[in-house]
């Protein structure tokens, strides 16, 4: 029986008086004791099982979640950090840094280098290219830890990586790849972390257009102040009125240097000259953006685990089964339906 339906989810406990170090706490409801009304609380740190009344334990929300979450991780890493053991064990890491660097150079120092060189990473890269090349750079080390650990020359390792490449396949997913298979996995990898890596996007801005030439009243014309003829618009087009009632030759009444005169205007004539236009310098928008790459990190992702799913629902002996990989797919949950066809469609987007 579940009375209160808590069974194997989790539960925040509150309001217990016996042991107040237990409230706020979340865990997950194990098992129900109908004989004493209790349900089994297992909490993970420290790691117990505690027997609660239903009336002090309530469904957990995302909140009380995360803020658990966090707490334990705090928690696990105090532990640890206050075991002597592991204090010791960082203790002989270090001393054994230390005996490996020159002896001008200390770990600390080599400690304030790689932050720098991180800090710089994101800045040059932005967070999330700077983690995807430390997990390329991680990989890496962990498939040539063994020829490391050995302590071969960098020709042996260089020469072995192929083959341990295929080995942590091999080891991962369970499919047994060819050599060259693998080596065109490593270099599918390779080619696509590198676009990501160095696509720019960074968007330039056009250069600003020259800064026009005012004179003086706030209309833009072709000599100096000087030779700017005061009249405004409403005369010159009363002089062009007249010379047509008059039956006159178009614009003998004009100025000679009508074409390129310019024009004041009665309202602004006498504030426009306050105005210093020297330094005006014309803004001219800049481009739009270069469009992204859609092939990015989390499109990397879902190819990986789209080929996982694939080997795990077709592939039978390193062979893969069309009837079986279909059968499989159509018995799918259909939340993992659904996270299928959202990798499948990431994928179809980046090519789209």
């Amino acid at each position: 029986t579940d009375p209160s339906s808590l069974l194997l989810k989790q539960v925040k406990i509150h309001s217990v008086s016996a042991k107040p170090e237990l409230n706020g706490k979340v865990g997950v409801a194990q098992s129900y004791i109908p004989d004493r009304n209790r349900y089994l609380v297992t909490l993970p740190t420290p790691s117990q099982t505690v027997a609660l009344r239903p009336e002090n334990l309530s469904p957990a929300t995302m909140v009380d979640k995360a803020r658990a979450k966090v707490e334990d991780t705090v928690t696990m890493a105090q532990t640890i950090y206050k075991d002597e053991r592991f204090r010791e064990e960082l203790r002989r890491a270090y001393r054994t840094v230390d005996q490996r660097l020159p002896a001008n150079v200390n770990p600390k120092q080599v400690g304030f280098v790689l932050s720098a060189l991180f800090l710089g990473l994101v800045y040059m890269l932005g967070i999330t290219r700077t983690f995807m090349l430390l997990s390329l750079i991680m990989m890496g080390g962990v498939v040539a830890m063994p020829d490391v650990i050995a302590r071969r020359d960098a020709k042996t390792i260089a020469k072995n990586f192929p083959n341990r490449w295929r080995e942590a396949i091999e080891q991962n997913t369970g499919y047994k790849p060819t050599p060259n298979i693998a080596n065109a996995i490593l270099v599918a990898m390779l080619l696509v972390s590198g676009k990501v890596l160095l696509t720019s996007t960074a968007t330039g801005r056009a250069p600003s257009s020259p800064p026009m030439n005012y004179d003086g009243v706030g209309t833009a014309g072709a000599g100096s102040a000087s030779s700017i003829i005061p009249f405004t618009m409403e005369e010159v087009y009363k002089m062009g009125y007249d010379d047509a009632q008059g039956e006159k030759t178009f614009g003998e009444s004009l100025p000679e240097n009508h074409a390129t005169m310019a024009f004041s205007s009665p309202s602004t004539t006498s504030s426009s000259s306050q105005f210093d236009y020297s330094d005006y310098d014309s803004y001219a928008p800049p481009p739009p953006p270069a469009p992204k790459s859609k092939f990015g990190f989390g499109t990397i992702m879902a190819l990986f685990a789209l080929g996982r799913t694939v080997k795990e629902l077709g592939f039978v002996n390193g062979k893969f089964e069309k009837d079986l990989f279909l059968v499989n797919v159509k018995n799918l949950p259909p939340l993992k339906m659904g996270f299928l066809a959202l990798m499948g469609y990431r994928l179809l987007s980046a090519f789209t």
